[in-house]
């Protein structure tokens, strides 16, 4: 699964944003930022799931783009994998 993701530079390294599943990290080096959105949005879809919640939908590029709030930030896409499904026994 892919997700867009959105970097700002600080003066402590990296801020980043899951827009689409509404997650703030951060890391030291953009690398160590994008491992950061990763592992944040693996865990929340996890959590979706565990709950039985449907995971909200992505918006395209386009509709972040066009926000003007957001025409400072860096774009990036990060690879995560889609969490299996946890049936109780």
């Amino acid at each position: 699964m892919r997700y867009l993701i959105m970097l700002e530079q600080t003066e402590a390294g990296f801020a980043v944003q899951v827009p689409d599943l509404a997650i703030v990290t951060y890391g030291d080096t953009i690398e160590a930022a994008k491992q950061a959105a990763r592992e944040a949005i693996q865990i929340n879809l996890e959590t979706y799931r565990e709950v039985g919640q449907v995971v909200p939908e992505s918006q395209s590029i386009e509709y972040h783009l066009d926000n003007p709030e957001l025409r400072e930030l860096v774009f990036a896409y990060v690879e995560v994998q889609e969490p299996e499904s946890r049936i109780a026994a």
